[in-house]
């Protein structure tokens, strides 16, 4: 019984005391035989994910499509283009150009085809506007585990000027945008923007809300 014990007790002092991690067992004639641990290494490899990233370009430019909410008009097509200069890596500058065609009026509609409060040539609805963004939310959009995009939610804002019915108003734009960069010269954007201004066409002056969905490819150069 002592014995054992004491054998015990030695095979558990070279566990905790040697620096090179042994293990111990029992051979026939009751000696103990000291044996290094093996250490398994793992047979795969960690994946690397490709990512998209833009290298040294600072402009962007391309084009988009979408719909306008023109308040009192309805909501109809948009396209236009626009251009970019990225100032920082946070901040970045903006303009845009956009074309619509406003409709009917419910007043035009309710009392027949013969009242038109505007021509068709009126009716033509463009804008411009220079616009400063700011990436709040810069991160990475992953499509499979090997395959990840950079990407970027951002606030944007500015001023521009709006022609409709005849006239020029001076506009106030805000809104938020989603981009994702599919390589390091393309990037897909998808932007909603508030365009306001005051207008007296409908007998009374008032401040209007004309909401835009917009998307679009552009490139970096």
């Amino acid at each position: 019984m002592a014995n054992w014990f004491q054998q015990f007790l030695l095979t558990a002092a070279v566990l905790l005391l040697s620096p090179l991690a042994l293990s111990a067992e029992e051979s026939n004639d009751g000696s103990v035989v000291i044996n290094p641990i093996k250490i398994i290494e793992p047979e795969g490899q960690q994946s690397k994910s490709d990512q998209a990233k833009i290298d040294n370009e600072v402009f962007e430019a391309g084009f988009f499509l979408g719909m306008i909410s023109i308040e009192d008009f309805g909501t109809h097509p948009l396209y236009g283009v626009k251009a970019s200069f990225h100032a920082t890596e946070d901040f970045f500058l903006q303009a845009n150009y956009g074309r619509s065609e406003a409709g009917r009026t419910s007043y035009e509609t309710i009392n027949g085809s013969g009242i038109n409060i505007l021509t068709d040539a009126d009716r033509e609805y463009s804008y411009y506007d220079v616009l400063v963004g700011y990436n709040l939310f810069p991160g990475e959009t992953f499509v499979t585990r090997n395959l990840t995009f950079n990407s970027a939610f951002y606030l944007i804002g500015g001023v521009g000027n709006t022609q409709f019915a005849g006239d020029e108003q001076f506009t106030l734009v805000v809104g938020t945008g989603y981009r994702i960069i599919f390589s390091d010269w393309l990037t897909w954007n998808l932007d909603y923007r508030d365009h306001m201004f005051e207008t007296e066409l409908l007998g009374h002056k008032k401040r209007t809300h004309n909401i835009e969905f917009a998307t679009g490819l552009t490139v970096f150069f």
